[in-house]
């Protein structure tokens, strides 16, 4: 007989089989070994190449993937970012107590980028009319159609290199200023949404 028409008989064999006899549990494996050759077991080969488990009549069965041992299944554990937002909520609730003490807070952390600003913005006063006087007096020897002296040209360049070094300075303060400002009223409004939550739960 040809190995289909074995195959074929072990298969019809297996579901000609009373109901009686085929318990839910029984399973039939189709096995494929490495020559491509097909065959049909009640018992499992290890040697297959490729195997199907099939059920009693003959219906591929859908292999569920369990956790391998000692791999539970993961559940929804907290993330790296959710940990670090729960120790700052903890860090923020235990620093404060109202939001004028974080308004405090700011002021104190302004203090000395406004200190140098307004120390700045002094010396950039004072360059800038002195960059007026000296472009004065240029202007008045250009009028008299006379040679500017080059420690004249000298003073002129070197006030507009201070004026804008110092408004590269003032404009560094500012925006450190504005990220502290920016900083604490982010802290504010997350302290109201914790304060506000405690609330309601209470």
């Amino acid at each position: 007989m040809k190995p289909i028409g074995i195959v074929a008989c072990v298969l019809a064999a297996f579901l000609a089989q009373p109901l009686q006899a085929q318990d839910k549990s029984v399973r039939m494996y189709k096995c494929v070994d490495n020559d491509g050759k097909v065959y049909y077991s009640d018992k499992l080969n290890p040697d297959c190449a490729k195997r199907t488990e099939m059920n009693r009549h003959g219906v591929i069965v859908e292999k569920k993937e369990t956790p391998k041992t000692g791999q539970p299944a993961k559940m929804n554990a907290p993330t790296k970012t959710s940990l670090e937002m729960e120790r700052r909520d903890k860090a923020l609730l235990a620093s404060y107590m109202t939001e004028d003490e974080i308004d405090a807070a700011r002021d104190r952390s302004l203090a000395i980028p406004m200190q140098g600003m307004k120390s700045v913005e002094g010396k950039l006063e004072k360059t800038n009319l002195q960059l007026s006087e000296l472009k004065k007096q240029a202007d008045a020897l250009a009028s008299q159609k006379k040679e500017l002296p080059a420690r004249l040209l000298e003073e002129v360049n070197s006030s507009q290199k201070e004026m804008a070094s110092l408004e590269a300075d003032l404009a560094q303060r500012k925006a450190q200023s504005d990220s502290i400002r920016l900083k604490y009223e982010a802290e504010k409004k997350r302290f109201r949404e914790l304060k506000g939550s405690e609330q309601a739960n209470q």
